[in-house]
């Protein structure tokens, strides 16, 4: 078995690329119908319009998938992010180096700082 790609749902497809493409930065490679396809390390991200709301589990104890992005710094990436406007579930980065953030749809997501990112 091989992994084949990571797939989110989102409910505007066109609000998803605003968010990942200007604001979290990551290269759009492909985009078809209800997909926009994401490279991510070598690694493909698939974001999927669904026809509802997408609805958002309590981070930690509920939610079933967590993407994680490593980076160099995580007080500059999560300053960064901030004046970006996104919106993160962490007053500021955790002492382990990581910070939870939310997409417009309530994906949680986090930075985890990396040293070889």
């Amino acid at each position: 078995m091989k992994f084949g790609h990571i797939m989110v749902f989102v409910s505007d497809k066109e609000q998803a690329r605003q968010f990942y493409s200007d604001v979290l930065e990551l290269q759009l490679v492909d985009e078809d119908g209800k997909r926009l396809i994401y490279d991510i390390g070598g690694q493909h991200l698939v974001l999927f319009e669904t026809l509802r709301s997408v609805e958002p589990l309590a981070y930690s104890e509920e939610a079933r998938t967590v993407l994680v992005f490593t980076v160099e710094d995580v007080e500059e990436s999560y300053r960064n992010l901030k004046e970006r406007g996104v919106t993160f579930l962490h007053s500021r980065p955790t002492p382990q180096r990581y910070a939870a953030f939310v997409d417009p749809f309530g994906n949680v997501h986090e930075i985890l700082e990396d040293d070889k990112a």
